[in-house]
């Protein structure tokens, strides 16, 4: 390689290498840059901004900031999963910082935005509940604006997994696998009462102790469901298998006799 070929290539070297120290942003102007962009609903910039501040500038003061954008900015562009992890990793970090409320209830959101269909998976379901709980059962919490949203949340959240049991329930009793719906309508009645099926998962216990032989908890389950709910289209069902029931067990005693 001739001499001048030699100086170019160093030259270039030396010019490319000014453009890139030129190029390198501060913590400030990418912090800046993702607050613009995030103010303008430029989310995915916003994302790349807040980034690129964590991974250039890792001893910044001003990457908890960065943190925080982050996570608001894969929230609003309903990168829920994303965002879920981003607020769980600032509570964990920062347990006592003044945004660890806010960060734990768009956690809660993050989940609860991938709520699933009663007949599907409900992880994200649980992990919604769990945070919102958290929220409720702070008593520093209780004033925040977070806390009655959260209160309605874990209403919602509850439903759903009432529902998801109630289906599952149903489907065992379709396949008659009736210790299977014994399980989860007695878990469905005990976690999750008042529902606007109840009567109906009270039929479908009671119909499966029945179904099971075991008599005597099929009686108080159809006693339980006349009582409660005389206007029932199980009503009479009930009815007629109370008396079956009871002609059972006058004829076993007779036997015993």
């Amino acid at each position: 390689m001739n001499y001048s070929k030699s100086v170019f290539i160093v030259f270039l070297i030396f010019v490319m290498s000014s453009c890139s120290v030129k190029e390198a942003k501060t913590d400030f102007e990418l912090l800046s840059e993702g607050q613009k962009n995030f103010a303008n609903r430029r989310f995915d910039r916003a994302e790349e901004n807040f980034k690129k501040l964590l991974d250039d500038h890792p001893d910044s003061k001003l990457r908890i900031h960065a943190m925080m954008g982050l996570a608001d900015s894969l929230f609003r562009a309903d990168k829920f999963q994303e965002a879920a992890f981003q607020y769980k990793e600032f509570y964990e970090l920062y347990p006592i910082h003044k945004d660890t409320l806010k960060t734990r209830f768009y956690r809660g959101m993050s989940e609860f935005s991938e709520m699933k269909p009663a007949d599907r998976d409900q992880t994200f379901t649980k992990n919604a509940l769990e945070e919102f709980k958290k929220i409720v059962s702070n008593p520093d919490y209780t004033n925040s604006q977070f806390y009655e949203v959260s209160e309605k949340k874990i209403e919602e959240c509850k439903r759903e997994l009432a529902e998801h049991i109630f289906f599952i329930g149903k489907f065992y009793f379709r396949t008659a696998s009736y210790q299977s719906v014994i399980s989860r309508m007695n878990s469905l009645l005990t976690e999750y009462p008042g529902e606007p099926y109840e009567d109906e998962a009270i039929y479908y216990l009671a119909e499966s102790y029945y179904r099971e032989d075991s008599f005597k908890n099929a009686l108080a389950e159809f006693e339980r469901l006349k009582e409660k709910y005389p206007t029932s289209r199980y009503f009479n069902t009930a009815t007629v298998r109370i008396a079956d029931i009871k002609n059972i067990e006058k004829m076993a005693k007779n036997d015993n006799q």
